[in-house]
């Protein structure tokens, strides 16, 4: 469908214009937008015709076609939103301000009014400056934990071929919000953060273990405005697998790695020295990187990483990825993708395909191959009946989106797990029938949004989820005993645990078992990441043979 001027009821000229513009990043790594071409509407369209998808950006250029509305300083995205400001009466009345051209500028992405440059006194501060005085005049702490001393936390070892940490401290903070103000700290503490017992708390609030501002306070203090709230813990990470780490390439600008599965690419739930980052800059040397991109925990492959803010926007912005978290569905009201596969090789019911997505959607690869009726054999979430007879082959879903949710946190805890095959091909023998489990959560539970379509005009709905239950659940350790007395265990190498046992910690009550093997990884591995002018590729994982 196309428009013309007639259709959008613009027929004086100077009012609005047809602005193609850049999407950059600045040296400091800010996203910015640069007019390439500015073109008076009446003139544009004498010679071209507008579609409803002109203002679509050009992904390999990263040019826009964008309206702007002179008299009202306002940028539009679209045919429809322009059409809508045209009609409005806020347009109407601005119609008739005088306005000159000439006192405004197009600075990134909205029109400003020109202003005489204000010259800052010889002895006047940068804003820069003021904000650095400012936080040393409010004497802001810097903890260890923003600083290169993370990483010495903790200690690691190896233990059955996978990556442990051992048990340490750690101070959660959290700013005060607004409506936490007025509150009690209980309050605070039962609506917002982990599911903690009232005696439990109180423990922790008269040790010290839950501060404000850094200082001891009573159970009835009441949160103010600009408080800050501690909480000191005693966390357990889960184990890894302990594969090597692959350099692909390294130089000034990026750092490219071959990421092995199970470990999570940041700080995120129940694992942070297990984590990507963390074990690039304790073993490897590789501090202060910047995610380009990442890669679902399960998943092995090409991991981009920048060494700077600037190269990490330039990045992002040629692969547009997608890095919300969650679970996905097909539906026509969702975002568009595309995904291009091709079968490798065939063997007894069982395929290796080529994934070539065309776009970067959320869990883009795992929900199409379940939309064409072929999941990935051993996706813990994809793979599922619990999306209907037909596991979400062709879309179709046999219940509300509400109630999938429901069933998937349901399904996939550690209780059900107990019966998966998994777990009972993994007892050990002899092992007891009462057993007690973990459940794997902490208090990062991260939400993120849904939505991946398995073509172009097929597109998904976005919904919301947690995604540490459904994507943890299969490796979750298991409880073997419980300890009594705190009872010490040891590592292979005869090291002692027994000045990281506390005495109210849940988990240094209880001895975990290893999770198995084979819930460590998924059939899906990042094979390649190319642009113009360069190409990051690794051998294929050993699995990828039949």
């Amino acid at each position: 469908m196309s428009q013309n001027s007639n259709d959008l009821a613009i027929s004086d000229p100077g009012v609005v214009f047809v602005i193609q513009v850049e999407h950059a990043s600045s040296p400091a790594g800010h996203r910015i937008q640069n007019i390439l071409e500015k073109t008076d509407i009446v003139d544009f369209q004498l010679k071209n015709r507008i579609s409803e998808q002109f203002c679509r950006k050009d992904k390999e250029t990263n040019i826009q076609n964008k309206f702007s509305c002179f008299p009202c300083r306002t940028v539009l995205e679209s045919v429809d939103a322009l059409r809508c400001h045209l009609q409005g009466s806020k347009h109407q009345h601005n119609l008739e301000k005088p306005s000159n051209h000439n006192d405004f500028l197009f600075i990134n992405g909205k029109w400003k009014e020109q202003r005489a440059v204000k010259r800052r006194a010889p002895d006047e501060l940068s804003r820069r400056e003021k904000t650095k005085k400012n936080k040393k005049d409010r004497n802001f702490p810097v903890y260890k934990q923003h600083t290169q001393e993370k990483y010495n936390e903790t200690k690691t070892y190896i233990e059955n071929g996978l990556r442990k940490i051992r048990p340490y401290y750690f101070t959660f903070i959290a700013h005060a919000k607004g409506r936490w103000v007025g509150k009690d700290l209980w309050t605070v503490f039962s609506e917002e953060f982990r599911k903690m017992e009232k005696e439990d708390f109180l423990r922790c609030v008269e040790s010290g273990l839950v501060k404000v501002n850094d200082n001891k306070v009573d159970i009835d203090y009441r949160i103010q405005n600009n408080d800050l709230i501690f909480h000191t813990v005693h966390r357990h990470e889960l184990p890894v697998t302990d594969i090597r780490i692959d350099i692909v390439h390294d130089d000034d600008d990026y750092l490219v790695v071959d990421k092995p599965p199970s470990i999570p690419v940041h700080p995120c739930g129940r694992y942070r020295h297990n984590t990507l980052l963390f074990i690039l800059a304790k073993e490897y040397g590789y501090t202060n990187l910047h995610t380009v991109h990442r890669l679902d925990r399960l998943t092995s492959g090409v991991l981009m990483f920048a060494k700077n803010s600037h190269k990490s926007r330039d990045m992002e912005t040629m692969i547009s990825g997608s890095f919300k978290i969650g679970v996905c569905i097909v539906s026509k009201d969702g975002k568009e993708s595309r995904t291009v596969f091709k079968r490798l090789q065939y063997k007894d019911g069982v395929s290796i395909v080529s994934c070539k997505p065309k776009t970067g959607r959320m869990h883009q690869i795992r929900v199409h191959l379940q939309y064409l009726g072929f999941p990935i054999s051993n996706d813990p979430l994809y793979n599922s009946d619990i999306f209907g007879a037909e596991k979400g082959k062709g879309g179709l879903l046999t219940k509300t989106k509400d109630k999938l949710m429901e069933d998937l946190m349901k399904r996939h805890t550690v209780d059900t797990w107990m019966q998966s095959d998994e777990y009972i091909n993994s007892r050990i023998q002899g092992e007891e029938e009462n057993v007690n489990y973990d459940d794997g959560c902490d208090d990062d539970d991260d939400g993120g949004k849904l939505g991946d379509s398995v073509e172009e005009g097929v597109p998904i709905k976005e919904q919301q989820c947690t995604d540490d239950l459904v994507e943890n659940a299969a490796e979750t350790p298991i409880l073997e005993e419980e300890k009594k007395g705190a009872k010490i265990s040891r590592a292979k190498d005869g090291s002692s645990l027994e000045d990281e046992v506390d005495e109210f910690c849940l988990d240094c009550k209880r001895t975990f078992k290893d999770p198995p093997k084979d819930t460590l990884f998924i059939y899906l591995h990042s094979m390649r990441y190319s642009g113009e002018g360069w190409e990051y590729k690794t051998k294929l994982p050993s699995w990828a043979t039949i």
